[in-house]
């Protein structure tokens, strides 16, 4: 874990950057607020997700537009709509990204996963491959 300095620090309060990520992702989405309301609506309803408060709430074009505003710090998605946000957004990950960065960590894809592996793996054949040279210069 890297260690940042007392004026480097970043921030743990990290809603901005999530509805900042969330706003991009909409904007480059190409949708409408009522699609983008439309299709979170629909997703949520196929998962169970419970978008709003209040039984058989939906999601309101209202209640969207609040959320994308990254200067609206009183109204923002609940931790249980913000898969739902992220797939309906072109499946971004960039406000999972903002909810863990401070941290200094990574969410990477099921693609880059795999890379990774595959690199922990080549570095550790790399690291038996020099040892068992060694040994055999030993017999």
């Amino acid at each position: 874990m890297k260690q940042y300095s007392l004026f480097e620090q970043p921030t743990l309060n990290v809603l901005r950057d999530i509805k900042t990520a969330l706003a991009e992702a909409y904007r480059a989405s190409g949708l409408s607020v009522d699609q983008v309301c439309d299709r979170v609506n629909s997703l949520a309803e196929r998962h169970g997700v419970c978008v709003v408060k209040g039984r058989g709430q939906r999601l309101t074009v209202d209640t969207l537009q609040k959320w994308l505003n990254p200067e609206d710090m009183t109204r923002y998605p609940s931790i249980k709509v913000l898969p739902v946000l992220c797939a309906v957004l072109m499946n971004t990950i960039d406000p999972i990204q903002a909810m863990v960065a401070p941290m200094g960590w990574k969410v990477i894809d099921e693609q880059d996963a795999k890379m990774l592996e595959w690199a922990k793996l080549h570095h550790n054949a790399k690291d038996i491959s020099r040892r068992m040279k060694k040994l055999e210069a030993e017999l």
